[in-house]
């Protein structure tokens, strides 16, 4: 049965990367012309894609890892190593390149339907995202991809609620809010991130 500090770090750190709250002022200003119905289909058709997306790299992850031989030790530097720069840019309160490029972003204006794509994916469930599975769900047994799955579910529910009122959080929250609450995820992300690297440094040398 996995322990309380792993349950703990797969909840808060999917919960981060996946950042709907870093996501707020780019989704009111994408749906800024929608109505409250398309409003909610296109946050239930990004939340579904985060959910499926992060889930099947948590079950299957390790084999696209056997295919490669990548071990491990590897992920876990690597994996590190992109969630710090994903900590980096949130403790600058700047939306990281690894959510989404400023030719995505360009995307957007133009697609009518970006539920799936590019909002599901890249935006929330993006490399960092998906790295950070992996390595939650690398040489662990059943009962630890349960916790992660049970993760990826609470943090789907919490995305869904997030952004389908994110007009409202943006105006309770503000700028200076949505500013300090990035920071303070960054600063634990960056915690997170420097702990895989250490394992993965340790596990592999020991």
């Amino acid at each position: 049965m996995p322990d309380l500090q792993f349950v703990f770090k797969a909840f808060v750190s999917i919960f981060i990367i996946v950042d709907p709250i870093g996501l707020i002022p780019n989704f009111v200003g994408l749906t800024a012309s929608y109505s409250p119905q398309r409003v909610q289909q296109t946050v239930m058709e990004a939340t579904l894609t985060l959910f499926a997306i992060l889930t099947i790299f948590t079950l299957w992850g390790s084999r696209i890892l056997e295919v490669f031989g990548i071990s491990l030790p590897a992920l876990r530097i690597a994996g590190g190593a992109i969630l710090f720069m994903v900590a980096w840019q949130m403790l600058q309160a700047k939306r990281t390149r690894l959510k989404s490029t400023p030719e995505e972003e360009a995307y957007t204006q133009i697609q009518e339907d970006i539920g799936i794509v590019p909002l599901g994916i890249p935006m929330l469930a993006g490399p960092g995202a998906i790295t950070n599975v992996m390595v939650l769900a690398g040489g662990g047994g059943q009962g630890e991809k349960i916790v992660i799955v049970s993760a990826i579910i609470f943090t789907t529910i919490l995305t869904f609620f997030i952004l389908r009122y994110a007009q409202k959080l943006a105006n309770w929250l503000g700028q200076t809010g949505l500013l300090v609450l990035t920071r303070l995820m960054g600063l634990i992300l960056a915690g997170i991130a420097v702990q895989f690297i250490l394992d993965g440094i340790r596990t592999g040398l020991f």
